[in-house]
């Protein structure tokens, strides 16, 4: 015999960029799946800063589309580049 019950699960249904607004999410994405919890075709932006740094205890979390994650990577390759560090 099986035991049953309702319980509420909280399930992702949309990823917004957190640069410019728009969604990560494909509209098929969103038509053909109950919930986006394993959706990962999106940019990750993480930082974390320890004991004794300016921002000490300070932690960042971005979700980024690919076209501002792209506009980041230009940024940075653009201050390796102003720095001396491209090779």
């Amino acid at each position: 015999m099986k035991k049953t019950t309702n319980q509420s699960v909280n399930v992702i249904t949309d990823i917004y960029c957190d640069a410019c607004g728009a969604s990560v999410v494909p509209q098929f994405q969103k038509e053909h799946n109950e919930n986006l919890n394993d959706f990962n075709e999106f940019g990750v932006l993480h930082a974390s800063y320890g004991y004794c740094s300016n921002q000490d205890g300070d932690s960042f979390h971005f979700d980024l589309c690919e076209t501002c994650f792209k506009e980041l990577l230009d940024r940075i390759k653009s201050l390796r580049t102003f720095h001396g560090l491209n090779s």
